[in-house]
């Protein structure tokens, strides 16, 4: 039976020690794991930080572009408006022009105006004569 004793004693401290061995040896893992796992933390926070800064900056840029480009219409459509009023303002003052060549060469014909010239004076002999 000492020899059964015996056996289960080493058996036993072997065991104890094993575990004790294990036990440190996992402890000693766990905190290197939460050692790596706070390290991969904080880099993919900074890694989130350095994303969320560049899409910060893009969506700045396209607010600047898009804000040129309605400056930009805003210009063209008000360059068109004062061309179409130039344009506007030539033509009625090639018909004014046009115009009064034409009723000034009329005017200036000395039968018209000897024309105008009697049909006023009947107008104003007529008025004469109703009173």
């Amino acid at each position: 039976m000492e020899t059964h004793i015996f056996s289960i004693i080493t058996a036993l401290l072997s065991g104890i020690i094993t575990y004790l061995v294990a036990r440190s040896g996992n402890k000693k893992d766990i905190e290197v794991l939460k050692i790596q796992n706070t390290a991969d933390m904080e880099k993919l926070m900074n890694q989130h930080k350095i994303d969320i800064e560049a899409m910060k900056e893009k969506h700045k840029l396209e607010l600047e572009l898009k804000e040129i480009e309605q400056k930009y219409k805003l210009e063209i459509l008000k360059l068109e408006n004062e061309n179409e009023k130039t344009t506007e303002i030539a033509n009625n003052e090639s018909i004014n022009s046009a115009t009064s060549q034409i009723f000034g060469s009329i005017f200036n014909k000395d039968s018209v105006q000897e024309q105008l010239d009697k049909a006023i004076k009947e107008a104003f002999n007529k008025q004469k004569g109703e009173k």
